[in-house]
């Protein structure tokens, strides 16, 4: 039975993959070719060019060996990488109206029920009214409001790692997990085991196998989302059923916890009571209050992860780089003296700024970027890109443009700065890390003062290095980072201790556990 499925399955594949190809073909306008990219094998086409472990080096290699523009073709499936910060612009940005839909992710929409979040949900009505929204209550003014929240939490953070700096991951995820949840739902998470929190992660540690490019075949043949569970092969289908029942416990509980907390006179100021208060009466209640829902879950989906993994790349950096560290040490002193920053000095301090452009760009926490996909045919450069297309900013290859960032690899916030260091030069902000045209991330400006306020704390307050050896010798770190579609440091040991005695008093006495 099973030898039957499996040789129905492919004789299947092979069917589809040809009728997709032949229409493809068919309909090629004026016969223009495709964008270059590595050669095809019949049938299955570049299927066997993924390389998902090392997904993050395949394509850069692409873009070096075939340019700034590259398609595959994966069992009749187009993809194209861009791979240049000009032809995103022009693609992106120009003709947003045909760049900013999204495919259909038949694994992570359908079946693990990630639709109704806006960064997954397809361009139209919908999209438009989820994004309206959350942007109302996040623009670069409005984010002004959640700075007090910010900063406290921030400063928790400092006395977890005074007390204990060995924990570091589990004091950056709780950091970026007590942070959202207030400012998203005001509920003030549990110090370990949060209920709130262990959903999230799981859901979101899900969402990360899924999105990798290429992770499961059922996005490149849709059709196989209606084989039975049971089947042979069909493991997908089980592991979807049950990653949705934690993905909508996420963004269901906390909500629901707010409303009966809202109903009590008891709720605190956050997201979804702000929100709330902006309903129109006259309208749709049920549709609102589940935009308001659905809002607020992705906020908290789209922030977690890549808030740890940015804080834990700076965190790295300051380990591998000690004499930047020192720099941004005098910077922290000659402003911020014997207290802690706030965000009304972020202008007297263009160095920490440059230290947290070049985290985004040393290691982008999406390096392949999110896929958006054409809805019509189009030509660029003479290059035919077809309708349906799956189009991916290659973050990775933008940000490492050495025409753009000589030394791209390297970790050199001075890249930014003007000779003097008191200002900032023409070298482009590393705005590709939050994503592209339309689809830019809507949290942008929030993700950047949290992270801002974090990386100047620390700084102000801790010494970070390699941990020593019995004999003193500093113990080396080698970066290596998770690879897939978020991109962070593999565990990684180093010594975070106080700059001096007056350091340990200030956080001390600011934050009480």
């Amino acid at each position: 039975m099973e030898y039957k499925c499996a040789e129905l399955t492919f004789s299947l594949l092979v069917f589809l993959t040809l009728v997709r190809r032949w229409h493809k073909l068919a309909s090629r306008r004026l016969g223009l070719p495709y964008p270059p990219g590595p050669k095809p094998l019949p049938v299955i086409g570049n299927l066997t060019d993924f390389d998902i472990e090392n997904a993050i080096e395949t394509y850069y290699q692409w873009s070096k060996q075939y340019g700034e523009l590259v398609y595959i073709n994966v069992l009749g499936r187009d993809m194209i990488f861009i791979n240049s910060a000009k032809v995103a612009d022009d693609l992106f940005e120009k003709r947003w109206q045909n760049y900013s839909d999204r495919t259909p992710l038949p694994m992570i929409n359908d079946l693990m029920g990630w639709g109704w979040t806006f960064g997954m949900m397809r361009y139209g009505e919908s999209w438009r009214k989820h994004r309206r929204m959350f942007e109302n209550q996040f623009k670069t003014a409005s984010t002004r409001a959640y700075w007090p929240t910010m900063t406290t939490q921030t400063h928790m953070l400092l006395r977890r790692l005074l007390d204990s700096p060995d924990n570091l991951d589990e004091h950056l995820r709780h950091n970026a997990a007590s942070t959202i949840m207030k400012v998203i739902y005001g509920i003030d998470i549990a110090p370990k085991n949060d209920r709130y929190v262990e959903i999230a992660e799981e859901a979101l540690m899900a969402l990360g196998q899924a999105a990798a490019p290429g992770a499961f075949l059922v996005d490149i043949l849709p059709i196989l989302k209606n084989v039975p569970a049971w089947m042979p092969g069909a493991g997908f289908k089980r592991k979807a059923a049950q990653w949705k029942k934690t993905l909508y416990e996420m963004r269901d509980a906390p909500f629901e916890a707010v409303l009966a907390a809202n109903a009590r006179g008891a709720a605190s100021p956050c997201f979804v009571t702000s929100t709330l208060n902006t309903l129109d009466p006259k309208g749709d209640m049920d549709e609102q209050m589940t935009l308001v829902k659905q809002c607020a879950g992705m906020a908290y989906a789209a922030a977690a992860e890549s808030t740890v993994a940015s804080l834990a790349s700076f965190i790295l950096a300051m380990t591998l780089f000690p004499d930047i560290q020192e720099k941004a040490h005098r910077e922290l002193d000659s402003v911020i003296g014997s207290r802690l920053p706030e965000f009304t000095d972020r202008p007297q301090l263009p160095y920490i700024d440059a230290i947290l452009r070049e985290v985004m760009r040393w290691y982008p926490v999406t390096p392949s970027g999110m896929c958006h996909m054409t809805t019509e045919d189009d030509v660029y450069n003479g290059y035919f890109i077809p309708a349906g297309t799956a189009v991916f900013g290659n973050t990775w290859a933008i940000l490492h443009d050495p025409e753009v960032y000589p030394d791209p690899l390297e970790f050199k916030p001075e890249r930014y700065l003007t000779e003097d260091g008191k200002g900032f030069n023409s070298t482009p902000e590393p705005l590709a890390a939050f994503g592209y045209g339309r689809r830019v991330c809507a949290g942008r400006h929030m993700a950047d003062a949290t992270l801002w306020i974090s990386v100047a704390s620390i700084l102000t307050v801790f010494k970070i290095g390699p941990c020593l050896e019995s004999q003193g010798k500093p113990i080396p770190v080698k970066p290596e980072f998770t690879t897939g579609a978020i991109c962070a440091p593999l565990p990684f040991k180093c010594s975070i201790k106080p700059r001096s005695e007056t350091a340990s008093r200030i956080v001390s006495e600011t934050a009480f556990l």
